[in-house]
């Protein structure tokens, strides 16, 4: 179990770090991951996006970025869960195989 807790951090700190330190490169697709989520629960009428001004687009506010963390959170705990699957079906495969 502590090396699925140990997974998710990684995957969640370099998410992380990629939206802090934006490689030039990927810089649209790291947008996406922010304003992706958002864009639901704005057309549900929560706020979201920030109402200070800025040079583009509105940023998120504190309710989104919780929201940002926690949509995050969940996919790469999937991923997790989907690696481990795998995972252990190969390890059962190798240990009947032996």
């Amino acid at each position: 179990m502590l090396i699925r807790w140990v997974a998710w951090g990684a995957m969640m700190a370099l998410h992380f770090l990629a939206i802090v330190f934006v490689p030039a490169s990927i810089a649209p697709a790291l947008a996406g991951s922010v304003y992706l989520p958002l864009m639901p629960l704005r057309a549900l009428g929560l706020p979201v996006l920030s109402q200070e001004p800025s040079g583009g687009w509105a940023g998120p506010s504190v309710l989104g970025w919780v929201a940002v963390v926690l949509v995050w959170g969940l996919v790469w705990w999937g991923v997790v869960l989907l690696l481990n699957h795998f995972v252990q079906r190969r390890v059962r495969r190798a240990s009947h195989v032996a």
